[in-house]
């Protein structure tokens, strides 16, 4: 998609408000006329796909649960421009996670064989998520949903301001990116603690370094070699660290031979197996610490995208408040799948 143009979507926010009930013309040179239903979907789904934007829902990973015409899909296609750049955000968890498909009205699926599991549930009234222990033949991952209300109020509509309606949106997307890295690195976090990989004493640190690395890789590898995951002996593997490890991880993971005799032992070797780096500043994973992770398998998540297109006037203040959602899942059903390395 590119670029955002949110004038669009604030100038279908203002003909809502101010003339409710009337047709609005999307498109002269087209001739396209939306009705006061058609605007709602328009405004929703435009609403949506901003928030998708950024590439943290990636495809396969999604079921948008909205109907419309045949026709919206593109009426909000045309709603993006070369207004406004769109911004990056931490998505790397992704690579960890193997997406269920849900169908509209699915708000769980099941996995089987759980062996030190993980999983979430959401404290009401808008409290943080609390990660617990599963385990037995098979759990069931239930879907937790989340709200957000973008208000636009009296001022911003009569005064055009713009830029505050585009603030409010750029914030609800970062929260809501910042909410789904959170529990993802979260319940990776908790799951890799479980299973600790030392750092080597003495020695040069890109020896250590390296011997860590192929230390967690076949460590992972051997415990869930029986399990029906493939290949694992030569199984790509992601490791995610702080950027204030980058340097040491990345020299480890290119250094040759060599590299090696020069730093002044041949006997170490170098990091032979396939393993990926994803930098991130996420809290989860600790400082001087790297998460390895065997992906996909029963790692998995599902992220149902729904907008309820939940309005509410506050007459009290003049606002609208527009409400999105989110609602998703995720489990780590077998810890075996991650270690915790130290690098200190």
């Amino acid at each position: 998609m590119g670029k955002i143009n949110l004038e669009r979507v604030f100038d279908l926010v203002v003909h809502m408000r101010e003339n409710p009930g009337t047709n609005y013309t999307f498109d002269s040179k087209k001739n396209i006329v939306l009705n006061q239903e058609q605007q709602g979907i328009v405004l929703r789904k435009s609403i949506q796909s901003f928030m998708q934007s950024s590439g943290a829902v990636s495809e396969g990973k999604v079921i948008q649960a909205f109907s419309s015409s045949a026709d919206l899909p593109q009426l909000t296609k045309d709603m993006y421009n070369v207004t406004q750049e769109v911004p990056e955000f931490d998505t790397l968890w992704q690579q960890a996670y193997k997406g269920v498909p849900l169908k509209k009205g699915q708000l769980s699926w099941e996995v089987a064989d759980v062996a030190e599991g993980l999983t979430f549930s959401l404290v009401p009234e808008g409290g943080k998520a609390k990660i617990f222990s599963v385990s037995g033949n098979k759990t069931t991952v239930g879907i937790e949903k989340y709200g957000a209300g973008i208000g636009v109020t009296w001022e911003m509509v009569e005064g055009r301001k713009l830029y505050q309606f585009v603030d409010q949106m750029n914030a609800v997307r970062a929260k809501l990116n910042q909410l789904w890295a959170d529990i993802h690195y979260g319940l990776l976090g908790t799951a890799a603690a479980t299973n600790t990989i030392a750092y080597p004493p003495g020695g040069i640190s890109l020896q250590k370094d390296i011997q860590t690395i192929n230390t967690g890789y076949t460590a992972i590898s051997k415990a869930t070699k029986d399990k029906g995951y493939g290949d694992v002996a030569n199984a790509g593997m992601v490791l995610y660290f702080s950027p204030t490890l980058k340097g040491r991880v990345m020299q480890a993971l290119r250094a040759t031979n060599a590299d090696i005799i020069r730093s002044g032992n041949s006997n170490v070797g170098k990091v032979e197996f396939n393993v990926v780096p994803a930098t991130t500043w996420n809290a989860a994973v600790p400082a001087n610490k790297a998460i390895m992770v065997l992906p996909g398998n029963k790692i998995q998540n599902s992220i149902y995208m729904q907008e309820l297109g939940l309005n509410e006037r506050d007459i009290m203040t003049l606002s609208d408040i527009k409400t999105y959602w989110s609602a998703f899942g995720a489990i780590v059903a077998d810890g075996k799948q991650t270690a915790m390395l130290s690098f200190s």
